[in-house]
């Protein structure tokens, strides 16, 4: 989803996947009004031009402090707005991929859903959708008040943007040491017939123990079972005759019984192995350590089941956490940008766009034309793309330009 905000003196945001802020002294200095840069930006771009849908922000008349304060704060900002938006990118996408993992464990059709996967999933902002709380912000004054020191709030800003990622981790790295210790469970039950554990499919029954005999478990291919029933009481000696039996099949193999004397088991095995492709094992019965395996699979099996829903439940609710601060970091560095370019005092009107993306380099052009006239030609945003590279493009507008991505 992609936001602008363009205008002399003005920011530009867009839900389409970038924002972009256009802050330009120049209009004010000529005389014109915020309702003028609004208008002119209107009639220019929306409309019957469909060149973006625009909507007016209200930009807090923070406190300034000194030119080397905003040029350090300059710096500072770059990297706090990253890391924030990093963050909720993060937490984003693990929500949605909690919920694509949910929909398929309850069998939900996953291509209903791509459209989901693709945009917030649902997630709100203040109990808004993302969409709402970019076209309606306002600055929150109880949590952030304008007239304490940019670089203190700036600084609480980026705290909590770490705090919420620290948490992030902590709860992430939870629920992957518990998926990895069911993980380790479950492959006690996998098709090998020396990883698993045969408790739920042999019984005391088909077992033979005394002192002379054993019985061993077999995993035979499911293509070679003739060639096992016509060679097994030749694979070694001592094998008891006729006492191969079926107790399982399972995808690509069928898991046999057969009895013979203690002493020549490695024999056996090793001879099943080369001579039939077979794996065999001695196997004990124990109900009481099964049953013990058992509980313990169904008990970290519940841990996991919590810890993803307590992990859905806080993406729900530091994600809209996190994108608030995420644009309250934006709406500090237009204003700290707009007075590093422009100077005092601070007169621009903020204004969110969402391009229609077809149009972008047009719109461009036309943002230039109309609000970069008295900019230097340094400021030329013809081929700004290609010089760039892109890297650094809100360098090179005539204007103050932020993109944000959602």
């Amino acid at each position: 989803c992609a936001w602008e905000v363009y205008s002399p003196l003005t920011a530009t945001a867009s839900t389409s996947g970038d924002v972009y802020a256009v802050l330009d002294r120049e209009l004010a200095s000529d005389g014109s009004s915020a309702e003028e840069c609004w208008a002119t930006l209107q009639r220019h771009t929306g409309g019957s031009s469909d060149l973006s849908v625009n909507y007016r922000l209200t930009c807090p008349d923070l406190r300034v402090g000194t030119l080397d304060s905003l040029l350090a704060l300059s710096d500072d900002l770059v990297k706090v707005n990253s890391a924030s938006e990093q963050v909720v990118e993060k937490v984003r996408r693990q929500f949605l991929e909690l919920e694509t993992q949910s929909g398929r464990e309850h069998g939900v059709d996953q291509s209903t859903t791509t459209d989901a996967r693709n945009t917030d999933g649902g997630l709100t902002v203040d109990g808004e959708s993302v969409e709402r709380f970019l076209t309606t912000f306002e600055w929150d004054e109880a949590k952030h008040p304008a007239r304490r020191a940019l670089k203190e709030t700036v600084e609480k800003l980026s705290e909590r943007v770490a705090r919420i990622e620290e948490e992030f981790k902590l709860k992430c790295g939870q629920m992957t040491m518990t998926k990895n210790q069911l993980n380790s469970l479950l492959r006690k039950q996998g098709t090998g017939v020396n990883a698993r554990d045969l408790g739920d499919i042999i019984n005391a029954d088909d077992l033979i123990q005394t002192e002379n005999l054993t019985t061993l478990i077999v995993s035979v291919p499911k293509l070679r079972v003739n060639e096992w029933n016509e060679s097994y009481e030749t694979l070694s000696q001592f094998v008891v005759p006729r006492s191969s039996k079926v107790v399982h099949t399972d995808g690509d193999s069928v898991l046999h019984t057969v009895v013979l004397f203690r002493r020549v088991v490695d024999a056996f095995i090793t001879a099943a192995r080369e001579k039939v492709g077979s794996t065999a094992k001695e196997y004990s019965h124990d109900p009481e350590a099964f049953q013990e395996a058992k509980t313990q699979r169904a008990e970290v099996e519940r841990e996991l089941a919590e810890r993803r829903e307590s992990l859905v439940e806080w993406c729900q609710i530091s994600y809209g956490e996190a994108f608030s601060l995420w644009m309250h970091v934006c709406m500090v560095r237009i204003f700290v940008e707009s007075i590093l370019r422009y100077g005092l005092p601070p007169d621009f009107q903020a204004v969110l766009m969402r391009p229609n993306l077809k149009q972008s380099t047009k719109l461009r052009k036309v943002l230039n034309q109309e609000f970069g006239k008295d900019a230097s030609s340094h400021w030329d945003d013809s081929g700004a793309e290609e010089k760039t590279a892109g890297a650094g493009l809100e360098d090179l507008y005539s204007y103050v330009s932020l993109t944000i991505k959602v």
